[in-house]
């Protein structure tokens, strides 16, 4: 029989359909190549030597050489049709029950490696160091900006799956106002918190530790494992083990450990699902120059969030029931996505 399973922390239900049960090969139906965009690279404008074929860049990491030349190891550019406007003023306005916001933001793309063919399944460890090195700086400086009240770092990998350019890239927006699943996973936090004095992302990483069913990967550092009430099959949560409310404070030996962890698990989501298109992305707290509400709303915050990381492979549709319900049907037990993922072994 199904189960529906309540996710605690996003106060959300998920339908575990275990009479549809898949298993991973059923999932590998016939994508976009993206071996079609290899015959075009000499045009990217990601690639080494093109760069004057991208908005002057904002940050990167690079061994030599001056901003906008090659020789870079990541590199940041607005996106050239961008979703917010980091000029102008903020403004609120309202008209009858309708609120209005101009959308003032940043868009910016992170070009994550030179190398135009590289895949997920071929990040070495360096690679996805350099490209969480490169999340954290620029999520450091936006949090400068007072106007911003969140910033995530994200990843949409698989033509047709929220990218349409070949080349290995992601994205950092910045928002005006505080999404709705944020605000959730923040009240969730604090009522927890009020009630227990604990932090509820670690009750969570307790409790799965006490189940040992759900865990793929674990590191001295972090923990992957497929969430209890997980709205898509091989969906992935990665915590750190040690409670901190924001990504930005990461250091550099955090960042390593993290890089093992992300290689893992895009090798066996490839070994198990060869190759899937997904979405990352890193939810941390609100920037601290943000205080909505009462005083002790921001105050509690370093003790009730615990910023981590969703991966989900997108391997299923959303139609009518998810959009009219907001339960999404998942024909996998997370148990089993979990098992799956141990046996497939890593790099």
């Amino acid at each position: 029989m199904s189960e529906l399973r309540f996710d605690p922390v996003k106060q959300k239900w998920s339908v575990i359909a275990t009479e549809r049960s898949r298993r991973p090969h059923d999932f590998l139906v016939e994508r976009q190549e993206y071996a079609q965009g290899e015959k075009t690279h000499i045009n990217c404008p990601f690639c080494y030597g093109n760069e004057v074929h991208t908005p002057h860049e904002i940050y990167a990491m690079r061994a030599f050489g001056k901003k906008n030349d090659a020789n870079w190891l990541t590199r940041v550019v607005p996106n050239k049709y961008p979703a917010f406007g980091i000029e102008g003023e903020l403004k609120r306005s309202g008209s009858g029950i309708y609120d209005t916001v101009t959308g003032i933001g940043a868009h910016e793309v992170i070009i994550d490696t030179p190398v135009h063919s590289m895949r997920l399944k071929t990040y070495d460890r360096m690679t996805v160091y350099n490209l969480f090195y490169t999340f954290r700086e620029r999520v450091r400086d936006l949090s400068n900006d007072t106007r911003f009240r969140y910033i995530m770092p994200f990843k949409n990998y698989g033509l047709g799956f929220g990218t349409s350019i070949t080349h290995p890239h992601s994205q950092v927006i910045a928002l005006p106002v505080v999404p709705n699943i944020l605000k959730t996973k923040l009240k969730s936090a604090k009522e927890h918190y009020r009630r227990k004095e604990r932090c509820i992302f670690c009750d969570i990483l307790e409790q799965e530790h006490k189940d040992n069913s759900r865990i793929v990967y674990e590191n001295q550092d972090f923990i992957a494992f497929c969430p209890y009430a997980s709205s898509f099959p091989f969906e992935l949560s990665i915590y750190p083990r040690q409670h901190g409310h924001s990504f930005a404070v990461i250091t550099e030996s955090g960042l390593t450990s993290l890089a093992d962890m992300i290689t893992e698990i895009f090798h066996r989501l490839d070994k198990v699902l060869e190759d899937p298109p997904l979405n990352m992305v890193i939810h941390t707290s609100p920037p601290l120059n943000y205080r909505p509400g009462k005083p002790d709303f921001w105050h509690s915050i370093k003790f009730d969030y615990h910023w981590h990381i969703e991966i989900a492979p997108r391997l299923t549709g959303y139609a009518g029931f998810e959009w009219g319900t907001g339960f999404h049907i998942n024909p996998v037990r997370p148990e089993e996505a979990a098992e799956y993922l141990r046996q497939a072994g890593g790099v």
